[in-house]
């Protein structure tokens, strides 16, 4: 190989991780994309629902109920770390019907069946690659 062939190969392989890195540099120092308070507000629907169902006696009940507000936890913590958790679920208990209720617990189970769903898909993909 002639070495000018060398040296722009060469370059070229060096000149991806200097792009890489300018980019993050730049991307650093843009404020993050702000999501709306509805969307954290619904997640805090979805985790009144999960501690009411982890509350039951009926264990099925209890373990879905726990897995549920694991989830939505684990979004809302995502999304804002400091949120005050306790004065947000006391808010949302407070003013949510009996209605909303029911209506945040089917949308909510709904959400969380379509990303297990989605889990399942990723093992299956990984388990095939493994063979």
């Amino acid at each position: 190989m002639a070495s000018g062939t060398w040296l722009m190969g060469r370059g070229l392989a060096l000149a991806g991780p200097c792009i890489l890195g300018a980019l993050l540099f730049l991307i650093s120092g843009m404020p993050a994309k702000a999501v709306p308070a509805s969307a954290t507000s619904a997640d805090i629907q979805c985790l009144v629902v999960g501690t009411r169902l982890a509350a039951s006696s009926d264990q099925r009940q209890k373990l879905a109920g726990t897995m549920l507000a694991i989830y939505f936890l684990g979004r809302i913590d995502g999304r804002s770390p400091n949120a005050d958790l306790q004065e947000l679920l006391k808010r949302e208990a407070k003013k949510m019907t009996a209605s909303e209720l029911r209506g945040a617990a089917s949308r909510c189970g709904t959400e969380f069946s379509r990303r297990g769903a989605e889990i399942t898909r990723v093992g299956k993909t990984l388990e095939q690659l493994g063979k």
